[in-house]
């Protein structure tokens, strides 16, 4: 797999990524039942059938206008709260790559943090509030350690560092109390479930690097 990623790749991405969360829509709804009203199996669901719908109508845009109308059909599709949220990850991504065809690793992953700023931002939430920023900051730290490493980096490689974080990241939210959103209304009883966001983030990169290894 090449050291960047192209609109093609970005489509045949979250193709992958679509059909493995789709999948795992049950899973999903159960996490999100201990901690909330339950409906994030049938968000996925609703926002990543649109994203699929979407990807041929965008194949032809430039890998940023790409990203950014995916997220926008995602949230036209699937409006929620974790719709709203996932939606700004892939727009901010997509504002970050603008006018690119193609993205470099590097590139790749400062979109990732500024789309990481601004779900912080716009989320109110911080690392270990036990939301899915606690998947997403370790896949991020993940995947800046991979490109630092004397070794070229390869995008396989990148997920493949990015996926592993995430999962652990997302299984760390068991033992967090949650501080945002309808599940800190559990209050102490939010322990010993793993946020339903952290999980979803990290089967995307999950999704993200079996592709990449395929």
């Amino acid at each position: 797999m090449a050291a960047q990623l192209t609109t093609a790749d970005a489509a045949a991405l979250l193709d992958a990524v679509a059909a493995d969360l789709i999948a795992a829509k049950d899973h999903l709804t159960a996490l999100d039942a201990a901690l909330g009203d339950g409906d994030l199996g049938r968000t996925i669901e609703r926002g990543f059938t649109a994203v699929r719908e979407n990807l041929s109508e965008s194949a032809g845009s430039d890998l940023g206008r790409f990203l950014f109308q995916q997220g926008k059909a995602f949230n036209t599709a699937a409006a929620s709260s974790f719709g709203t949220l996932f939606s700004t990850l892939l727009q901010k991504c997509g504002q970050a790559l603008k006018d690119k065809q193609a993205a470099t690793l590097p590139e790749l992953v400062d979109a990732l943090q500024a789309a990481f700023d601004a779900l912080r931002e716009r989320g109110k939430a911080s690392v270990g509030d036990k939301t899915m920023l606690d998947a997403l900051h370790p896949a991020l730290e993940a995947m800046r350690a991979a490109l630092a490493q004397p070794e070229p980096a390869t995008l396989a490689g990148l997920l493949r560092a990015a996926a592993a974080a995430a999962d652990q990241g997302a299984a760390q939210t068991a033992a967090m109390q949650s501080q945002i959103g309808r599940a800190s209304w559990k209050g102490e009883r939010s322990i010993g479930h793993e946020d339903p966001g952290a999980r979803a983030i990290a089967l995307m990169f999950a999704a993200a690097a079996k592709w990449a290894e395929g």
